[in-house]
């Protein structure tokens, strides 16, 4: 089956998140080759539909006319676009991407990184995704990699 008949076969609205997805994927991937740390989450966010400045918020968070997709609906959204956007099979765009759209719809999560040595005493980075206390994308092989701390924000949310 070829994908625009995978595409439309989906609910409106798991091919909205699903297209959303994509959209972040790529840009992330792109924004990731060309700018700082910073820029990327900014860029991945904006272009999620998210406020790169949550904080800036005039009143309460948007009411949702429809229910807002689950994590896990998000997480699986992330994952079926990923096959079809070129450099989206990374785990740091998979969690960058993640984030944004988590963050779209309210949702808190927190990236993490951990690295491993390898045999011919070479690192090895992977990039995962946590809400909640549970992770929701990246969970390949994690007991090989110990976690870095995660960055120190500024008082505008910025790392530091």
């Amino acid at each position: 089956m070829s994908l625009a008949a995978k595409l439309l076969r989906l609910d409106w609205r798991d091919r909205g998140l699903v297209l959303a997805a994509a959209r972040t994927l790529a840009v992330t991937w792109m924004a990731l080759r060309t700018g700082s740390f910073a820029s990327v989450r900014s860029k991945s966010a904006l272009v999620a539909g998210q406020s790169s400045r949550p904080h800036a918020w005039c009143g309460p968070p948007p009411k949702w006319s429809i229910s807002r997709p689950t994590v896990d609906r998000v997480s699986w959204a992330v994952r079926a676009a990923s096959r079809f956007v070129p450099g989206a099979s990374n785990c740091l765009v998979r969690a960058l991407a993640t984030q944004a759209l988590l963050g779209k719809y309210g949702y808190q999560s927190e990236l993490r990184i951990g690295v491993r040595k390898d045999a011919d005493a070479s690192l090895a980075a992977h990039a995962w995704l946590e809400s909640g206390g549970t992770i929701v994308i990246g969970e390949f092989e994690l007991d090989q990699y110990v976690p870095l701390a995660p960055p120190r924000t500024t008082r505008s949310g910025s790392a530091a």
